[in-house]
This record gives C-alpha cells, structure tokens and sequence, in this order.
C-alpha cells in the first residue's frame, strides 16, 4: 500500500485511507461490538435511574442531561483514544514511504464522525423512550428545529465527536496505547470535576470550566430542555419557593448555537492538533 500511495492523488489516498481505517473497525469485533453496545446500555441505564423524573423537576432533568452528557464523552473519547497509537509503527513506515499525515488523520476522523452519528441515535432514543414509558413529555418545540430531537440529537453528536476529536489528539500524541488508556481516566475525572455541575466554579476553577466539553454540552442540552422554566422538587410540596435561573441554561436560538459553535471548533482544533503532533513521527526511535 505504501508504494501505491506514492502514485495516487490526495483524493484517492483519502478514500484509500478512509476504507482501511473502516475496515479496522469493523474487522475488531469486540471494538466494534463495544461500541454499539456502549450508547444502548448508558441510554438504558439513564432511562431506569433519572428517567422517570426528567422533564418533571429541575433536579431530575438536570440530573438526566448530566448522565447523558457524561455518556457522550465516555463514548466519544474511548472510541478513538487508541487508534493511532496501535498503528504507529505502520503509520511511521507509510510516511516515511510517502504517505500524507493530513489525509491519514483525517480519514479517521471521518470515519470516527460516522460511528459518533450512529452512536448518537442509539444514546438519545433514551429520551423518547422516557416519554414512551414514564409519559414525561418533552419539550414541545426546540429552539431551532421544529422537533426538539433533533437538537438533542446534534448536541449529542457534536459532544461526542468533540470527545472524539480529543481521543483522537491524545493518541496522535502518545506512543503507546497503553499510554492513551492510562490517560483516559484522568481526562474524564477532569471533565467531570469542571463541568460546573457538581460544584460551584468561581475564580480561576470557572475559568477553567470553559475549556471543558462538559461544561458545553450541559450549555446545550439544558437549555434545550428549558432547565430554568422546570420546577424545583421541592416546588411540589412548597411552591412559593424561587427558582432562581441559571445563565448557564439560557433558554435562546442564539445561547444553543454557541454551544454548537464551540463544540465543534473543539473537534477541528483537536483533529488539527493531532496531525500536527503526529509529524513528529519521524523522530520515533522505535
């Protein structure tokens, strides 16, 4: 394949490219497997723990959209986070016979946007199913789209992809995929702890929060899902107590589209970043 690369336009070294990386992954039966079974079982497990009180109260629904926003990053990231890094040494014998890095990089990144599309639809059918089974009703119109699912469906998409891109950018950057999966818990510890959900962000932690993609996806699915208008639990047995709302989940067209825009400039500068750490593949001494 080397030498035939030398011959073929980018075009066709990007398709060539693109079918191998496919190829891969589907070839990897337990991978691949893995990753179909991953957003069925979180969209499940979702749907069992805060399902029945999401689109309810401010809590469950908060709660809910946490669960799966976590999911998305989970998926996302562990999908991609050893690829390059388990061919490094065919990708540094490639190069050396002529094989561009920018078609390589972005052959996986879109066969890694396909798999994150796929997985997207399994993770939100949780949300009609939770309509389906507890008879919580979604939000009636989104704020772009007609349909609220298919702003759920994009954001789900877009945090995935950008969970994506980073595995992506940590396995161009690391050797060995033992690396990247010695890495992988600690990055989403980081998410976690800077989503500015579970705690209060002030000062420099707020800073930090905003280079998070949790902290962006949670900006996208809670304002989908009108987190500031949704009463507070304790509402029911006591109503005159305030909700007090929260910038974070603006309810606006134009709040929903900056979390996309962000989103998605985290996976190109992740995409972009990864091929260029790559280059330095030539002063591999392995």
């Amino acid at each position: 394949m080397s030498q035939r690369l030398r011959r073929i336009n980018p075009l066709k070294e990007l398709l060539a490219l693109m079918r191998r990386s496919f190829l891969v992954l589907v070839y990897d039966r337990r991978s691949f497997n893995l990753s179909f079974l991953f957003p069925i079982v979180a969209s499940a497990v979702t749907v069992f723990i805060a399902g029945k009180d999401m689109f309810v109260n401010y809590e469950g629904t908060k709660s809910a959209c946490f669960v799966f926003c976590c999911a998305a990053i989970w998926g996302g990231l562990f999908n991609s986070i050893q690829i390059v890094a388990k061919e490094r040494d065919s990708i540094r014998r490639d190069y050396a016979a002529g094989m561009r890095l920018g078609c390589y990089t972005l052959s996986k990144a879109v066969v890694q946007a396909i798999l994150c599309l796929v997985q997207t639809v399994f993770l939100t059918c949780g949300l009609f199913s939770i309509h389906l089974i507890y008879g919580n009703e979604l939000p009636e119109n989104g704020l772009i789209f007609p349909a609220v699912l298919v702003e759920y469906n994009i954001s789900t998409f877009l945090l995935m992809f950008a969970a994506d891109g980073m595995g992506l950018f940590i396995s161009c950057f690391v050797k060995k995929a033992e690396t990247a999966s010695i890495v992988a818990p600690y990055v989403l510890i980081l998410q976690l702890i800077f989503s500015g959900i579970l705690f209060n962000m002030d000062g420099i932690s707020r800073i930090l929060s905003y280079s998070m993609l949790s902290r962006w996806g949670m900006e996208a699915l809670g304002s989908i899902s009108d987190l500031n208008s949704i009463p507070l639990k304790i509402n029911e047995q006591f109503s005159m107590i305030p909700h007090e709302a929260e910038e974070m989940f603006t309810y606006s067209d134009q709040h929903l589209i900056v979390s996309w825009l962000v989103l998605a400039a985290f996976a190109v500068g992740f995409i972009l970043l990864g091929n260029l750490v790559l280059h330095r593949i030539s002063k591999d001494s392995r």
